[in-house]
């Protein structure tokens, strides 16, 4: 379950960094850093290369609290710009935030000239379930490290730390930070989030829970099995499921229902 991955990658598309020579010295730099933080918080690292959908994730001794079992530390890579096994572990409500998050802050980077791109911060808590099962606070962000020769996006780094606060204030408590002024702007996803699906959506989404089937679906609510098999494709990818019984999951965990 992971909201607006089409969204994202339609920003990552969007860079065209096809048309530009990427020097892989910079990668490797990236990649560095990114080991270096890792190793300074214990904490968990990725570096996104938005130009092939590809991560790298680097793991420090806080995957022992996550479950992981391998040796530390752990180096993975990842045909996708999305760190599912640690996306994983994430709350789905705090994951829907998350993503709402990260969604402003690729717009809004876009908008600036490449210069200015490494300046911003996204900034949020999570909650994470660790190995015993239960959910402990990971402070993350994410920021682009590099832009490509022409400005666009292309290497960014999110990282995952244990909180030094352990009391959850019921929300990801998100916000973008110029890391040169200190100015911050706040966001709150809580609306948003209750708009991720429509109101339909929902509706529809409630009644296969009630065990109906489309064409019970569409005379209940008087439109077409075809209305009602779009509006079910709809919800599917929306929240990056594959069924609707991942879908009622999804749309409970996140309380759109």
């Amino acid at each position: 379950m992971d909201i607006l991955r089409k969204e994202l990658n339609a920003i990552y598309s969007s860079q065209e960094l096809y048309k530009e020579t990427l020097d892989p010295k910079d990668l490797e730099e990236c990649q560095m850093i990114a080991r270096s933080v890792m190793v300074k918080d214990n904490g968990c690292t990725v570096i996104t290369d938005a130009s092939c959908d590809h991560c790298y994730v680097y793991i420090g001794a806080l995957g022992r609290l996550l479950g992981f079992t391998e040796s530390y530390p752990i180096a993975k890579d990842f045909d996708s710009s999305d760190e599912d096994i640690i996306y994983n572990l994430i709350h789905p409500e705090d994951l829907a935030d998350k993503r709402l998050l990260e969604y402003e802050f690729f717009k809004f980077v876009d908008s600036l000239p490449g210069e200015k791109k490494c300046d911003y911060q996204a900034t949020c808590r999570l909650r994470m379930k660790d190995v015993k099962g239960n959910y402990i606070i990971i402070d993350n962000t994410t920021q682009i490290i590099y832009p490509s020769p022409n400005g666009k996006i292309w290497l960014i780094l999110c990282c995952y730390s244990l909180s030094p606060d352990r009391n959850w204030n019921g929300n990801i408590s998100p916000f973008i930070k110029n890391n040169h002024t200190g100015e911050i702007s706040e966001f709150s996803f809580r609306d948003k989030r209750q708009h991720i699906l429509t109101d339909r959506e929902k509706e529809i989404l409630t009644l296969i829970k009630a065990g109906k089937l489309s064409k019970e679906i569409a005379e209940t609510l008087e439109i077409s099995i075809h209305t009602v098999n779009r509006h079910r494709q709809n919800i599917l990818e929306k929240l990056s499921v594959n069924n609707s019984i991942e879908a009622i999951t999804a749309a409970e965990s996140m309380r759109l229902l």
